[in-house]
C-alpha cells in the first residue's frame, strides 16, 4: 500500500482516472439536463392540453407534440443508459491495465532487490487483486527501496510533489 501510495507512476494513474471519471460525470450530467428539460416540456404540454378553452385543432397538435416529445424521452433513456454502461466498462478497463502495469512495475523492482538477498513467497495475483508478497520473519522491510528504484526516474515535479506530500 505505501508503494502504491508514494509511486509516482500510481498517483499519476489515480489522477487519469479521477480526470476520465470526472468527464463521463460531465457528460452524464449534461444528458440528464437534457432529459429534464424534456420532461419538463412534456408536462407543460400536457398540462396545455388539459385547458378546456383550447380548440380541437390546437389540441390535435399537442398530442402530435407530446407524442413526438415521448418518443424522443424513450430514446434518450436508453441513450443514457447505454452511456452508462459503456462508461463504466471503459473505467473498470482502463483501471485493470493500470492497475496492472503498476504491479509488473512493483514486482520487476521487488525481484531486482530481492536477488540473492532475500527469501520470498509469491502469491499469484487473483483478478481483480494484484496478488500478495509474503516475507519470512526477521525480513527486513524494503518498501523505502523498491520506492526508490520505482522512482529514480521520475520527473523533477514529481520528485517535489512526494516531499510535498511529507510536510
Amino acid at each position: 500500500n505505501t508503494i502504491l501510495k508514494d509511486y509516482y507512476k500510481a498517483k499519476d494513474s489515480q489522477k487519469q482516472m479521477e480526470e476520465l471519471a470526472a468527464g463521463y460525470q460531465k457528460e452524464r450530467n449534461e444528458r440528464e439536463a437534457g432529459l429534464k428539460s424534456l420532461v419538463e416540456s412534456i408536462n407543460a404540454l400536457q398540462k396545455d392540453m388539459q385547458d378546456p378553452a383550447i380548440s380541437d385543432a390546437k389540441k390535435k397538435e399537442k398530442e402530435n407534440q407530446l407524442k413526438s416529445k415521448g418518443e424522443e424521452g424513450q430514446v434518450k433513456q436508453r441513450e443514457m443508459m447505454a452511456f452508462g454502461q459503456t462508461a463504466s466498462k471503459i473505467l473498470e478497463d482502463k483501471r485493470q491495465r493500470l492497475t496492472t502495469e503498476l504491479t509488473e512495475e512493483v514486482n520487476k523492482a521487488l525481484s531486482q532487490i530481492a536477488k540473492n538477498k532475500y527469501n520470498m513467497v509469491f502469491v499469484k495475483p487473483q483478478v481483480p487483486s494484484p496478488g500478495a508478497l509474503i516475507f519470512s520473519e526477521g525480513m527486513d522491510d524494503i518498501t523505502a527501496q523498491v520506492l526508490g528504484l520505482l522512482n529514480k526516474d521520475a520527473p523533477a515535479a514529481k520528485r517535489n510533489d512526494k516531499k510535498d506530500d511529507k510536510k
